[in-house]
């Protein structure tokens, strides 16, 4: 008996020993919401910590962050601000609101693009080599990810320029700018400020996947209600041009707001539209409406999803019939 229970025990001591050699599951990788936000407390402490900056842009581009309250108002007044600086002084007083929503948003793309546009503005070439930098980062599929980098290198010439005891170019003076093109960077390769917040690349049909089907032809509307009234929207007109080609025009909302088509693609009775939205009198705004319908058997309806996003990142889902008027 004393024999069994010795050999009970060594199987025992065994099994112990062998599964203190099996690894416990593996935690799964990545950062919560809660760790980024400590990291963005720490970082408001110590704007100028490179490292800490980088590491919280390169965490963020994997997860779906809002821009919290804070950030949103230092971007509105920094673009108000570089809307009608007309020295240094009014540039820095936007530098200093873009920085303020970079800090409250580190992993906020568009502050950092604003921040290269307007610091290079001011004379402040090094800094916006550092911001254009975070911007990559931030939105490595940014589709104007291009010519910013061939601005990065432009700038870093400048700066070596600088460095090496020449003479650095001098800060832009504000140019008028013509209706809805915004700022535009100073110097050569140039670039317009960029306003989009989710930076997607949009695929544009090639020509010759045009459609011609008639029974998309028409101006098409949509009811919707707003503070209790109800309206008539219209959302576009579909045309067919002389070469019996299917285009796609915006709808008309005044002189402020105008519109260009970013998708039209139509499959058999299935019809996707996008629309990039911006205004004349406010830079920086941005708006997308994107329409996924399909045409009824009658040919007198689209139904489908219509979504909105614009600046501040203002997203409205809903459901639509569309009708021909």
């Amino acid at each position: 008996m004393l024999v069994t229970k010795r050999v009970i025990v060594f199987i025992l001591s065994s099994l112990l020993l062998a599964t203190t050699g099996i690894a416990a599951p593996a935690k799964k990788s990545g950062a919560s919401q809660d760790t980024i936000k400590q990291y963005v407390d720490d970082l408001k402490k110590n704007p100028g910590d490179h490292a800490l900056r980088e590491k919280i842009i390169k965490l963020a581009v994997s997860m779906k962050m809002t821009m919290p309250e804070e950030a949103e108002k230092h971007m509105a007044r920094g673009t108000a601000y570089a809307q009608k600086a007309a020295d240094a002084a009014g540039y820095k007083k936007a530098i200093n609101e873009f920085e303020a929503a970079a800090n409250s948003a580190p992993w906020l793309a568009l502050a950092y693009y604003n921040l290269g546009v307007v610091q290079e503005k001011a004379g402040m070439l090094a800094e916006a080599l550092q911001n254009l930098n975070y911007y990559v980062m931030a939105a490595p599929d940014a589709r104007n990810v291009r010519d910013v980098k061939n601005k990065i290198y432009a700038l870093e010439v400048d700066v070596e320029d600088m460095k090496a005891g020449k003479t650095a170019p001098a800060p832009a003076a504000p140019a008028p700018a013509a209706a809805g093109t915004g700022l535009a960077v100073a110097g050569k390769p140039t670039l317009e400020l960029e306003a989009e917040k989710s930076l997607n690349i949009i695929k544009m049909p090639p020509p010759e996947k045009k459609s011609k089907i008639p029974t998309f032809i028409g101006s098409w509307f949509f009811k919707e209600t707003l503070r209790g009234e109800e309206y008539t929207t219209q959302a576009f007109e579909i045309k067919k041009n002389a070469a019996g080609d299917l285009t796609l025009a915006p709808p008309n909302r005044g002189e402020d707001l105008y519109a260009s088509v970013s998708q039209f693609e139509i499959s058999d009775k299935n019809l996707k539209v996008q629309l990039r939205w911006k205004r004349k009198s406010v830079v920086g705004y941005w708006k997308t409406e994107t329409y996924e319908l399909a045409l009824s058997d009658d040919g007198k309806s689209l139904t489908g999803a219509h979504n909105s996003k614009s600046i501040g990142g203002r997203t409205v889902d809903a459901d639509r019939t569309l009708f021909r008027q």
